[in-house]
């Protein structure tokens, strides 16, 4: 067998996933239309210029796959995308909400449920009322994972109050961001791990302890509200209070719970920022937040943004597929007994997809039994048997394939019968 090596960090997908992958996407994006956004695509390369500017990414700087000598290179986001499409298309109105869905890729390690090339289907919304556009993020993010039934949990925090409270301890700008790219690992090194590359920024043992006691504060939304009002006032803690607030009116599973060491590793969020993670397992679904100086840094204009993305491999992972048994690529299998029904056979096929019923045809010269193991193999949910008898009589029998029960139904209404059973 001839070696063929397979790069890290990308995956392949048998039909059922990719169909379930396919099936995941419309509901996605049927969820974000109910909610006002529209559709817009960028392309999946831009710039290095663009891709490496210091007012976008912090240390994911170092994880862009470039394309050599072109100046461009795989995007690592969509965010950076959309700031340069919101400039070069200025007569967009606002508020501006937009979805986009495509593969982005980042040069990172592989593990388990990270991946070198994934797909993200983000959520944006450009000006409007901060508060009222965080909730309805939060909302719409929220609708995405109940529709699928997952038990999600919502950690929320806002960077105006961090960048206060390191005011307070007198940290300077530049060890600020090194802080809060250090406490994005805790779910990987943990608090102990976390507070030992805090050290690395030559803070005084004080600083460094009070930077984990607030990251490690457990309480209630309210207890750790006072507890940071405390350290910092109340100004710079109403907007996450207020966003809180609105949320409770939209009616989603899962209110969001404060959480200081939820800070998102990307340089460009500015307030509030929030991760979706499963219930049980705490995996990450998804994350976002708000991004208000991102458009002006690239030269636009100054106007406050916030956004999100679902990741679906993540999503996908996460369900294990537990659907996709259930979805195949047609509904109905044409079992085509003898050569020479074939075309009258097809010519059952062509009408049923007339009628937006999704069918495939035996056109191989398999036996019966065969064709029967196929059929169940791919999954179909019906199978109609056209052979000499059939087609002189006009009727066919159809098989529910799950069930093994069989049906007689005239051919001239068989649409009518799959119409009737594929609603039920």
């Amino acid at each position: 067998m001839v070696d063929l090596p397979f790069p890290k960090g990308f995956r392949d997908m048998l039909p059922n996933e990719a169909l379930f992958r396919s099936k995941m996407l419309r509901r996605i994006e049927d969820i974000f239309q109910l909610y006002g956004f529209m559709g817009i695509y960028t392309p999946k390369l831009e710039s290095m210029k663009l891709l490496r500017a210091k007012e976008s990414i912090g240390e994911e700087n170092k994880l862009i796959f470039e394309l050599k000598n072109e100046g461009l290179g795989l995007r690592y986001d969509q965010t950076v995308s959309l700031a340069r499409y919101f400039i070069m298309h200025s007569n967009l109105p606002l508020p501006f909400k937009r979805y986009s869905i495509g593969e982005v890729w980042r040069m990172d390690e592989p593990q388990r449920l990270r991946y070198r090339e994934f797909t993200q289907a983000d959520i944006d919304i450009i000006g409007g009322d901060s508060v009222k556009a965080d909730a309805e993020i939060i909302a719409a993010a929220s609708k995405v994972y109940e529709a699928f039934g997952v038990d999600y949990k919502i950690s929320i925090n806002d960077r105006k109050m961090l960048d206060e409270f390191f005011a307070k301890l007198k940290i300077s700008k530049e060890n600020q961001l090194k802080i809060m790219r250090a406490i994005d690992k805790i779910d990987k090194l943990g608090i102990t791990g976390v507070k030992e590359l805090i050290k690395e920024s030559e803070l005084k043992e004080e600083q460094v302890n009070e930077i984990i006691k607030l990251i490690s504060f457990e309480g209630t939304n309210t207890e750790k509200l006072n507890y940071i009002k405390s350290l910092i006032g109340e100004e710079p803690a109403s907007e996450i209070e207020n966003t809180i607030l609105l949320l409770e009116s939209y009616g989603i599973k899962a209110i969001p719970s404060i959480d200081f060491s939820t800070v998102r590793g990307i340089d460009y969020y500015t307030s509030i920022v929030f991760e979706f993670k499963t219930s049980g397992e705490n995996a990450a679904l998804g994350g976002g937040g708000r991004y208000d100086n991102l458009i002006s840094n690239y030269g636009g204009k100054q106007i406050g943004a916030v956004g999100f993305a679902v990741g679906v491999d993540r999503l996908l992972d996460v369900l294990k597929f537990q659907e996709s048994k259930e979805i195949t690529p047609a509904e109905v299998f044409i079992s085509n007994i003898k050569k020479e029904n074939y075309q009258y056979a097809l010519k059952i096929a062509n009408d049923l997809r007339s009628h937006g019923i999704k069918v495939d045809l035996n056109d191989s010269d398999r036996n019966l039994s065969n064709q029967l193991s196929y059929s169940n193999a791919i999954g179909f949910k019906y199978t109609i048997f056209i052979g000499p008898s059939e087609q002189e009589s006009g009727k066919a029998k159809v098989r529910d394939m799950k069930s093994g029960t069989e049906t007689l139904v005239e051919i001239q209404k068989i649409s009518e019968f799959f119409k009737a059973s594929t609603t039920k």
